[in-house]
C-alpha cells in the first residue's frame, strides 16, 4: 500500500500503471500480480487503506461541539494542500466518481459516508444537549453538512489548484455553522 501511495502522488490516477506500483514496491512485480487481477482490483484495496487511516485521523474531542465541528471543517478542507495530497486526494476523487461502476468502490465510499454521518450527529447531538445548537435536527444537519464538505472537497479538486486558498468556500461553512450556533442564542 506504500508503494501504491508513492506511485499515486507521482504519477496520479489515469495514468498509474501496475509497474510504476512495482517501480516502488520492493518485491517483484509478479508478487503483485499474485495478489491482484489488475491495477483496478489493487486499488481498491488501496482505497481502503487509505480511507481507514482518513477515518482513523479525523478528530473526535471533547471540546464543545461548536468547536469540534470548526475543527472538523479544518481538518477535512484545510486551506491549501501540498502537491502530494492533492495528487492523493485526487486519485481518491476519481475513485469515488467510478463508484456507479464498481461496486467495490461503493462500497467503500458509503462505509466512509456512513461514519462521517455519525460523527456530524454525534457532534449536533451533543451541541443540543449543551445548548450551543438550537432548532436543528442532528440527522438532517449531518446530511447537509456531509453533502457540503464533499461538494466543497470536490470543488477544491476540479476547479482550485493545490497551492489555492479555499477560504472563501470555508467561510461558507462557516456560514452555516454560525447559523446553527445562533439559533441557540
Amino acid at each position: 500500500m506504500e508503494a501504491t501511495y508513492e506511485a499515486v502522488s507521482k504519477h496520479g490516477y489515469d495514468s498509474l500503471t501496475i509497474q510504476d506500483i512495482a517501480d516502488e514496491f520492493e518485491k517483484s512485480r509478479t508478487l503483485l500480480y499474485y495478489h491482484y487481477d489488475g491495477r483496478d482490483d489493487l486499488l481498491v484495496d488501496f482505497l481502503e487503506y487509505v480511507l481507514y487511516d482518513f477515518l482513523e485521523d479525523l478528530p473526535e474531542t471533547k471540546d464543545s461541539a461548536r468547536a469540534e465541528l470548526e475543527t472538523l471543517v479544518e481538518t477535512l478542507l484545510p486551506e491549501t494542500l501540498d502537491e502530494d495530497v492533492y495528487r492523493i486526494q485526487l486519485a481518491m476523487f476519481e475513485l469515488r466518481v467510478n463508484g456507479p461502476h464498481d461496486r467495490d468502490a461503493r462500497e467503500q465510499y458509503l462505509h466512509v459516508d456512513k461514519e462521517l454521518k455519525e460523527l456530524l450527529e454525534r457532534i449536533f447531538t451533543r451541541g443540543l444537549e449543551t445548548g450551543e445548537f438550537a432548532n436543528i435536527d442532528p440527522t438532517v444537519e449531518a446530511d447537509l453538512f456531509l453533502s457540503l464538505l464533499t461538494g466543497t472537497r470536490t470543488r477544491r479538486l476540479t476547479v482550485y489548484d493545490p497551492d489555492e486558498s479555499i477560504q472563501e468556500l470555508r467561510d461558507a461553512i462557516a456560514t452555516q455553522i454560525e447559523r446553527i450556533a445562533a439559533n441557540a442564542n
